[in-house]
């Protein structure tokens, strides 16, 4: 508790700091399903957060690839680049390097770290998935996450399976290092979106009652490849910072802290 009031305060102290820059915080989220940018940032030697598009098939979740974009990519990025020292791309108009590829954009393997969002929407095409082995195989890191049962039974593993025949996957435990990288998450955090928490009267879980999971996977060398966050949406919390103060200073600290781990876990494994 004292740790996650601290980093609020860190946050808020780096938000009064920034209020002149460019990098300010982006409020009231939209869950655009448009990009807009194109490509990679004009400046790429440093960290670039990229997010993973495509069309869905159906709506099994939410909106689509867009969800919670581009406010909580923005927004990320800013607090990463605050919060650690690690130095991160930007557009030539001075914003965030965020982008967002598909699975066959030959920008994919530029993006050692890769986001998607509400993944019970799509299944990769034959393509696809042999172009996802190879994205990770050669290094690549996919976090999924966004996603709430019976997702990850009923379309997520069965995806994952498909692409890496040979993966292990495992629900982390709350020692494993990712979750300790830069600070220490313990317990791992559910985290609602705003708009349901609004709705539900504070309840951390969208649809009522659920466990929360962070579920490894490791290729065949033990490299954890692929995160998936079940029945939590940590990007809302990145997204939201600066709509709502009471869901801040509850999720706030626990969401871009685990952001971070992850994030730097990715970029140091």
């Amino acid at each position: 508790m004292r740790f996650a009031l601290a980093l609020a305060l860190a946050l808020g102290l780096a938000a009064i700091s920034a209020a002149a820059q460019r990098s300010n915080i982006l409020t009231n989220g939209r869950n655009l399903q448009i990009p807009i940018n194109h490509g990679l940032p004009d400046t790429t030697l440093d960290f670039t957060f990229c997010r993973l598009r495509y069309d869905n098939i159906r709506r099994a979740r939410k909106s689509g690839w867009g969800d919670d974009y581009p406010q909580a990519d923005f927004n990320f990025m800013v607090r990463l680049s605050e919060l650690t020292k690690t130095k991160i791309s930007r557009w030539a108009d001075g914003d965030p390097g965020f982008a967002n590829v598909t699975a066959m954009d030959p920008d994919l393997f530029q993006c050692p770290y890769l986001r998607m969002q509400n993944a019970a929407n799509y299944d990769f095409t034959p393509e696809e998935t042999v172009r996802m082995h190879d994205y990770l195989l050669k290094g690549g890191f996919l976090w999924i996450d966004d996603n709430w049962d019976p997702d990850f039974e009923y379309y997520i593993r069965p995806n994952l399976m498909r692409i890496l025949p040979g993966a292990r996957i495992v629900d982390l435990p709350v020692d494993h290092p990712i979750f300790s990288t830069v600070f220490k998450v313990d317990p791992l955090p559910q985290i609602p979106a705003l708009g349901s928490w609004l709705r539900n009267g504070g309840q951390d879980g969208e649809f009522g009652p659920s466990t929360v999971h962070y579920y490894g996977v490791f290729d065949d060398h033990d490299r954890l490849v692929v995160l998936v966050s079940m029945n939590s949406d940590v990007s809302d919390s990145w997204e939201r910072e600066g709509d709502n103060r009471e869901y801040f200073h509850v999720y706030g600290g626990k969401g871009y802290s685990l952001g971070v781990n992850v994030a730097v876990y990715a970029m140091t494994h």
